[in-house]
Order: structure tokens, then C-alpha cells, then sequence
């Protein structure tokens, strides 16, 4: 069977025992990945016979040309891709995956569309699965690996805005075109405080201290989580940190700092200025200071290829001397980064493992995972995800926005339509910033999740209908 694989760079340079031989990739080995681009979370697959799926593979090396960066997105569309291939092996006579035609997707549709409720899959995710094959036989038809796509098209006419011209779009028949784009989750702020202190600091639900807790890392793991809520940072971006380009806390009162996150590590690269709350600073410092500089003091950092802080903080010198800004190092690169503030070098990422390592992605998804089963465990219905403080940091900042902005800019005399904009239309475009959304729309689900909007806006219309009357009186 098919099997899918993630290239782990920190794997490469950790030693391994083979029948009990320890073995050590050697520094060659090591610096060959690093100049190809080898990017931590890449996909690959091996084949039934454990052979390396070079064509296939090939595809995932070149989606970051496509558009397709994020590493969440290229496991998701490892995943969708992987489920395809596995239902050609077992349900269409192990077809293989650059043989499948036109019958084989109807196929595929009756059985995850159309099958049982326990084993159906929703609209969006078919729609997800149909976008990442999509643009797999999109690839391997310019390839010259296929004659034609399994896939059939419609055209249709894009009309552009003022004078720009129709486009012809093609569209994917498979896709369903009433599935809901979006499935948006949050947890209002007593939830989030509930999962912070009982699931990841580890308090019982009365707020005292559990004897029984032999949790491990607690308040890096609570920092990580106020920095999310506070910022609406994914978790790729606040995971791929470094201490030294963070805002120092200085003597004045300013509550909040402005922050500029480099797009090396954004979705998209799209950088944007965040607002980083003096308290959540003033958090992340105890946490440099205690627990941090515990777990620095495990074990020295050994990057086979490092890249080392200069005097300044502002560049990476690597092994020739060549300087690179902070901001162009990708994620994978300032996992390798040293600094020597006090003569020994050590890792200049902000989040560091027990042992002194760079913590991972999925490190921080088990820890969130962990918390939130020890919330259940005391009967309290509460799941978080990293993703799901964006949604909250989003919820409720849209909610503020638009208090300021009712507040501040409403005027009876104004045109409805003006009214609403300034009301909506504004914030809506703040949080697209914050955010670092490229298209407003994305914004936009925001508003069928935020209760207290629609209450604004009537208490806001009521008004308007108030001054309306007593004019006419």
C-alpha cells in the first residue's frame, strides 16, 4: 500500500541506532539537503514496494511555485492525494494515479459524497480534495505526464471591475458549488481561560493547584497560547519566532507595540504589522528568563549547518561569511540559527523544547490536543486548536472594531449605504490586516460568527429610525 511520508530536517542531524550501531549522517549528506530546498513538512511517497514515487514527489517539490507555501496546506494536500490513490488501488482495480480517467472520479464521488452518513464526507471537504487533485493534473497534463485531466471543465465569463476585461474561467465540474465555504470555530473568552489554566497550566476547575499535575512546559505552553488569542498569529508564524527580532519592553507606558512580521514566515509571504499587548511581552520575558534558560542549559545545540547570529541581531552569517537579513530566513532556517549572548552559543529560536531544541509544529498540536482531553476529562465540553484562538482573536476584535467605529463614525444625516460602510466596511478591512489576509472576503466569515454584530447594527438602525421620527414630529 502506499504510504506518505514528512521530511523532518532536524531528523536528518539526530544520531539514529541501527541493531544497536549508533549512526550519524554525515555533514555532506546534511548540507546537500539544505542547498536543494529541502523544506521541513515536505511531502513524499513511497510505493507499495517502498520505491521513492519520483514524478509524484516531484509535484510537491514544485507546488511552492504554484502558490501553494504553507506547509499545513501541503500536508492537507498530501492527505486528500493519498486517500485518491488508496481508493484507485482498492476500489478501481489498483489503477494507478496517472491512468485515472473521468469514470474513476464518479466513482470516487459515489463513495465519499454519496456513501453512508458514518463514512460521508462534507461539501467543503470534497471540495478541498477536488482543488488538490485538480491541481495535481493540472501539473502532470503541462508535464507531458498525461494526455488529458480525469477532470471536466466549464467556461464562464469573470467580468471584471470599471474597465478591466472579461476573463474565461474554467471551472472543475466536480466541484459542488453549494458547499459552505468556510467551517469556522472559536471559543468565547471563558472557554479559552478555562482550557488555558485547567488544560494548560494545569489547575483544577476550583482554581487551585491538581497534587496529581506532571505537566511538562506549562507556561511556555501558556505564553504560546496568549500570544495566539492576542495577535491572531498562525501557528506556523508565532512558532517560527526568533528572540532577537521581538520588540524589547522599555520603561514607558505604551500598552501595545507594533510588531512587523517577516512574510518569509507568513501564508501567502505576505508580511503585515501585528500589535503585540505589553502584558503578553511582559509574559514571553518570564518565560526567557525561567523556563527558557532551564531548558538551554539540557543540551547544546548541534545544526549541522548553522547559520549564526551577527553582533548587530539584524543578519544570519552562515559557514562563508554571507550575510542574510532575518527576514529572508525561512522557517527551516532559523531552526538552525545560534546565538551567543553570553559567549556559548545556543538556539536563537523564541520556543525551545525541555532540552533546548526548537519546538515544532506538531509539538504544539499535541500539547493543545493533551490540554483540551484534560479539560474533558473534568467534564468540560472544551476543544481548542492553535487555529481556533486565530478565529477567537478575530471574533472578538471585529466585535471592537466595530464598537469604535458605531461610536465614532455614524451620522444620521449620512446615506444608508455610506452608514453601513463606515460601520462594516472599515473594521471588516482593519481585521483584514491584522489578519494578513490577501482578499477582504476571507474576512468576511467573521460576520456570521459574531453575535453581537447584528445586535449593533439594529441597535445602530433603531437609532437611525429615531432621529427619522422625531424629525417628522
Amino acid at each position: 500500500m502506499t504510504q506518505l511520508y514528512f521530511t523532518d530536517g532536524l531528523a536528518l542531524r539526530a544520531p539514529v541506532s541501527v541493531e544497536g550501531v549508533p549512526a550519524v549522517l554525515s555533514a555532506s549528506v546534511t548540507e546537500a539537503a539544505d542547498r536543494i530546498g529541502l523544506m521541513d513538512g515536505m511531502p513524499f511517497f513511497l510505493d507499495r514496494d517502498g520505491s521513492y514515487m519520483y514524478e509524484l514527489n516531484r509535484f510537491f517539490r514544485a507546488c511552492p511555485t504554484m502558490g501553494v507555501r504553507s506547509r499545513h496546506s501541503l500536508r492537507a494536500y498530501a492527505h486528500d492525494i493519498l486517500i485518491w490513490m488508496r481508493f484507485l488501488e482498492e476500489r478501481r482495480g489498483t489503477k494507478q494515479l496517472w491512468r485515472a480517467d473521468h469514470n474513476d472520479v464518479i466513482a470516487f464521488h459515489h463513495a465519499r459524497r454519496l456513501s453512508d452518513a458514518p463514512f460521508r464526507i462534507s461539501a467543503s471537504s470534497w471540495n478541498r480534495a477536488i482543488a488538490a487533485l485538480d491541481k495535481l493534473y493540472r501539473w502532470a497534463f503541462e508535464e507531458g505526464l498525461i494526455a488529458s485531466s480525469p477532470f471536466r471543465y466549464d467556461l464562464s465569463f469573470r467580468h471584471g471591475h470599471g474597465r478591466q476585461t472579461p476573463k474565461v474561467v474554467e471551472g472543475n465540474r466536480a466541484r459542488e458549488r453549494a458547499a459552505r465555504p468556510h467551517n469556522m470555530q472559536f471559543v468565547d473568552m471563558g472557554r479559552y481561560l478555562a482550557f488555558r489554566d485547567i488544560g494548560l497550566r494545569g489547575r483544577l476547575p476550583d482554581g487551585s493547584e491538581d497534587p496529581a499535575w506532571r505537566g511538562r512546559n506549562d507556561e511556555r505552553n501558556v505564553v504560546f497560547a496568549e500570544l495566539l488569542v492576542s495577535t491572531g498569529m498562525r501557528l506556523g508564524e508565532a512558532g517560527s519566532l526568533i528572540i532577537d527580532e521581538l520588540p524589547g519592553l522599555t520603561s514607558d507606558s505604551q500598552r501595545i507595540l507594533p510588531f512587523d512580521l517577516p512574510g518569509v514566515i507568513t501564508k501567502g509571504e505576505r508580511p503585515r504589522r501585528i500589535r503585540l499587548p505589553r502584558r503578553v511581552l511582559k509574559l514571553i520575558a518570564d518565560y526567557c528568563d525561567i523556563e527558557r534558560q532551564i531548558a538551554l542549559a539540557k543540551v547544546p545545540p548541534r545544526p549541522a549547518v548553522p547559520l549564526v547570529l551577527s553582533s548587530d541581531g539584524r543578519n544570519a552569517v552562515d559557514g562563508s561569511g554571507r550575510r542574510i537579513a532575518l527576514t529572508r530566513l525561512r522557517p527551516q532556517d532559523r531552526q538552525r540559527l545560534l546565538r551567543s549572548p553570553n559567549g556559548m552559543p545556543e538556539h536563537a529560536s523564541l520556543w525551545l523544547t525541555e532540552r533546548g531544541q526548537p519546538v515544532s509544529s506538531g509539538t504544539w498540536e499535541v500539547a493543545f490536543r493533551r490540554a483540551s482531553q484534560r479539560c474533558q476529562a473534568f467534564d468540560l465540553d472544551i476543544t481548542v486548536t492553535p487555529h481556533m484562538l486565530r478565529h477567537t482573536f478575530a471574533v472578538n476584535m471585529l466585535s471592537m472594531l466595530i464598537r469604535e467605529q458605531v461610536g465614532r463614525t455614524f451620522n444620521p444625516t449620512d446615506a444608508h449605504g455610506a452608514a453601513y460602510r463606515q460601520m462594516l466596511g472599515d473594521p471588516l478591512r482593519h481585521l483584514q490586516h491584522l489578519l494578513g489576509h490577501a482578499n477582504i472576503t476571507s474576512t468576511y466569515i467573521y460576520l456570521d460568527s459574531l453575535a453581537e454584530a447584528q445586535e449593533l447594527v439594529d441597535a445602530a438602525a433603531d437609532r437611525w429610525t429615531d432621529e427619522l421620527m422625531a424629525d417628522d414630529q
